[in-house]
C-alpha cells in the first residue's frame, strides 16, 4: 500500500515560485497580494492537494501577533444586530442569544479552538473594519449569528480569506452555508403527536414577521398536516406576544380543543385563553424555553449554533474558503420538552 504524502507549504512555494510567507500571504488572500498572485497560488495549492494544518496556521497567526500559543486556530463569532447586554431584550430573545453563545463556545473548544466576538454594526464596527480586523489576526473561521427580527444582510467582502456559517434563517448575499431549525419537521411532528393524543381541532398563532423569515415553513406544514385540511386555513392567526387582544375573536369562534403558541406565554396569558375559549384543553409552545410554562418543542439553538462550528471547522479542514459555490444548509430537529 502506497503511503499517503501530505503536500506541504514549502511544497506549494517552490511550485508557485515565491517564498514560503509570501506563499502563506497569498492563500489567506492578504490584501498586500495581488488578486493575480493570490488566484494563481491557490489554483497551484488546488492541484497539488495542499490542506492547511489548524494547528499550524493557528501557531503562525499567534507569532505574528507575538503571543504565545495558548489555544488552537482563533474562530469569529459575529453579532449582527444582537447589543453587548442582554438584560434589556426579551425573555426568549436573551434565551436565544445565550444559547447560541452556549452552543459556539462549547463546540469551539471541543475542537480545540478559540473565539473572539465582534458586533458588526456596533461598536463602531463596520464590514469593511470587520475584514481587516479577520485578516489581521489570521482568523479564516467566522460563524455568523441569526438576526432577532426580519431582514437580510449583504457584505461587499472579498470572502476568499474565510470559511464561514450562518446560524438560523438570516438571509446573506452571497449565498453561504447555513445550520437552521427544521421549523416544517417541527410543526409536522407536533401535529402528530396531538393526534395521538386524541386531539382533532388544533389551532396555530404565528408571528407573521418570523413566517416571513423562515418561508411561512411553520404554516405550510399546520395546513398542510392538520386533521381537517378545509378547515385548516381558518385555523390559523397572527400576533406578536405583546398583544394578544386580536386573537379573542378568532379563538371563539375556531373554538379548538389544542391551541399551538409559537412562543411562550405566562400564566395569566393561560388563564386568559381558557377563559375565552372553554374548549381549549391543552396549550403548548413552538418555543419552550427553562423559564416558560408550556410545554412543546425545545428548538436546542445551542446545538443549532454547534453545528455551524462543525460546519466551518470542516470547510477549514478541506482548504474550502469562500463563498461556495453550492452552499450546504443543516436542517435540525427539534426535541420535545414538558413544562418547566
Amino acid at each position: 500500500m502506497s503511503k499517503l504524502i501530505k503536500v506541504t507549504l514549502t511544497d506549494v512555494a517552490k511550485a508557485a515560485g515565491l517564498s514560503i510567507g509570501g506563499t502563506s500571504y497569498a492563500l489567506r488572500g492578504h490584501p498586500n497580494i495581488s488578486r493575480a498572485t493570490v488566484e494563481r497560488v491557490r489554483k497551484v495549492a488546488a492541484e497539488l492537494g495542499y490542506k492547511p494544518d489548524l494547528r499550524i496556521k493557528s501557531l503562525m497567526a499567534n507569532i505574528r501577533r507575538g503571543r504565545r500559543l495558548e489555544k488552537g486556530e482563533t474562530l469569529a463569532l459575529v453579532w449582527i444586530n444582537t447589543p453587548r447586554e442582554l438584560s434589556g431584550l426579551a425573555t426568549a430573545t436573551r434565551e436565544f442569544a445565550k444559547n447560541i453563545l452556549l452552543g459556539v463556545t462549547r463546540r469551539a473548544e471541543q475542537h480545540g479552538c478559540a473565539l473572539d466576538q465582534f458586533r458588526l454594526f456596533g461598536d463602531g464596527l463596520s464590514p469593511a473594519r470587520l475584514w481587516k480586523i479577520l485578516v489581521s489576526r489570521g482568523i479564516s473561521g467566522v460563524i455568523f449569528a441569526p438576526m432577532d427580527c426580519r431582514g437580510s444582510i449583504a457584505l461587499d467582502w472579498d470572502w476568499s480569506p474565510f470559511a464561514t456559517a450562518v446560524i438560523g434563517h438570516t438571509e446573506f448575499t452571497p449565498s453561504i452555508s447555513r445550520s437552521a431549525h427544521f421549523h416544517y419537521r417541527s410543526v409536522w411532528r407536533v401535529l402528530e403527536r396531538l393526534g395521538r393524543e386524541g386531539h382533532t381541532r388544533p389551532a396555530i398563532i404565528l408571528n407573521q414577521e418570523v413566517q416571513e423569515r423562515i418561508h411561512f415553513m411553520q404554516t405550510a406544514a399546520f395546513i398542510t398536516n392538520h386533521p381537517n385540511p378545509k378547515d385548516a386555513m381558518k385555523c390559523v392567526a397572527y400576533g406578536t406576544p405583546k398583544d394578544f387582544s386580536p386573537m379573542e375573536k378568532w379563538l371563539r369562534k375556531t373554538k379548538p380543543d389544542v391551541l399551538i403558541m409559537a412562543w411562550q406565554i405566562d400564566r395569566q396569558a393561560v388563564e386568559l385563553i381558557r377563559r375565552i375559549s372553554p374548549k381549549t384543553r391543552k396549550i403548548i409552545t413552538l418555543e419552550w424555553h427553562p423559564q416558560g410554562v408550556l410545554s412543546g418543542v425545545n428548538l436546542r439553538n445551542d446545538e443549532l449554533a454547534a453545528n455551524a462550528v462543525d460546519m466551518v471547522v470542516a470547510q477549514m479542514h478541506a482548504n474550502n474558503l469562500g463563498v461556495p459555490e453550492c452552499p450546504v444548509s443543516m436542517l435540525m430537529d427539534g426535541i420535545w420538552k414538558d413544562a418547566p
